[in-house]
């Protein structure tokens, strides 16, 4: 048995996991969880490590 799932090209996954994680870091952002500074601070250490 087949799904039928309609497929997205690459960018516009790319395009929704873009908005899902900014409207995320908004929310926290917004609760005082986290900042900004401390969300970019963190993107920037995970891509250094690997």
């Amino acid at each position: 048995m087949a799904k039928n799932k309609p497929k997205r090209e690459l960018s516009e996954e790319v395009d929704l996991l873009d908005t899902m994680l900014t409207s995320l870091v908004e929310l926290l952002e917004e609760k005082g969880i986290v900042t900004q500074a401390e969300w970019e601070n963190r993107i920037k250490q995970r891509i250094r490590i690997k």
